[in-house]
This record gives C-alpha cells, structure tokens and sequence, in this order.
C-alpha cells in the first residue's frame, strides 16, 4: 500500500485525487481518504469544499451531500479523534475518473495562484486549540448548506469560506482565516439584505 501523499497545500491535495483515481474507471470516497490518509482532517474537509465550489454542485443533491460530508469531518475535529469514520454508504459513493479529472483540472490554475499567496501568517490563530473553533465554525456551516441549495450561488459562498478556513488550517496561515470570516460576513449581509 501508498504511504498517504501528505498534502501541505491546495496543489498537493488535488494531485492526491487526482492519484486516487489513477488507472480507474470510478473513484471511491474511500480511495481518496485512503491516499489522503484518514488522519489528514483539514485536507479531507478540503475535497468536499471544492466539489461544492466547482461546476460538480449544477446537480442537484451533491451540495447537501458534501455538506453531510464535511459535517461529519469537522465534527471529528471537534472532538478530537486522531482518525477520521465516515459511514459506509459515504466511502462506497464513487464518481468517474474522467468528471474527476475535469474537476481537478478547473481548479489547476486558481490553486496555483492561492498557494502562491499563502504562507505561515499569524499561525497563532490556526494552532491547536484553536484548531477546533474553526472546526466547530465549519461543522455550523456544513449543516445549514442543504437549507441554502436552492438559493443560487449560496452554497457556493459557504463552500468558499470553509475551504478558506480548511485551508487555513492547512497551511497554517492565520490570515486566509481571517479572510473566511471576511467572506462569511459578507455572504450573511447580502442574505440579509435579500431578505429584507
């Protein structure tokens, strides 16, 4: 068996799904957990977040389940488990080779440009304990993004800022934390003021 690719960044972390499928027709929540490796609880929180920021979430269902799913991630986090569960019927959910490819292939150029921005920045904040506040903050907005599927690009947004935080985590840039809360206020006060 691979040693787990050990991601240190957005980059490596798509070049391990990208690995996870390589030679197969379909690829298994379980064959990316198994190369990420199931104690990589940031990066495993990250791959959801993508799919839900990516073209993948025009069917509907996939954000709600994504949600579910870093739901369940973060919430290990919170409680402090060295490696990560997730049911059976979550690993056995597979995609094709080639829709993943396409996936990790739109994400290519944008990832460049984020890990080129980051760096280790006010790692204070993202160092445990604090590790699981943002956790808890990503297990809070992982459950209410089935309520949001339906309100367009609101999913989206969500996504967005705990792919921020998880990334945050990391790379242990406090400041690409900071930006997710910046993110996260900002979706809120449009919410509002599309509601009022």
């Amino acid at each position: 068996m691979e040693d787990d690719c050990e991601p240190e960044s957005i980059e490596d972390v798509l070049d391990c799904v990208e690995q996870a499928g390589d030679g197969e027709t379909r690829v298994s929540v379980a064959d990316i957990v198994e190369r990420i490796g199931d104690g990589a609880f940031a990066p495993l929180m990250l791959v959801p977040a993508f799919v839900m920021i990516s073209p993948m979430t025009a069917m509907f269902g996939v954000a709600t389940v994504c949600g579910l799913v870093i739901a369940l991630i973060a919430f290990q986090m919170v409680i402090g488990r060295e490696r990560l569960w997730l049911p059976g019927f979550v690993l056995r959910q597979t995609v094709s080779s080639r829709r993943l490819d396409r996936a990790v292939g739109w994400f290519a150029g944008p990832a460049r440009f984020i890990d080129g921005m980051t760096g280790k920045r006010l790692s204070i904040l993202v160092d445990p304990p604090l590790t699981r506040l943002w956790a808890l903050l990503c297990l809070m907005l992982a459950l209410v993004i089935p309520a949001f599927e339906l309100v367009p690009m609101s999913a989206t947004v969500i996504a967005s800022a705990i792919a921020l935080f998880g990334l945050a985590m990391l790379a242990r840039d406090g400041l690409l934390a900071i930006l997710g809360l910046v993110v996260l206020g900002g979706a809120f006060w449009l919410l509002w003021n599309i509601a009022t």
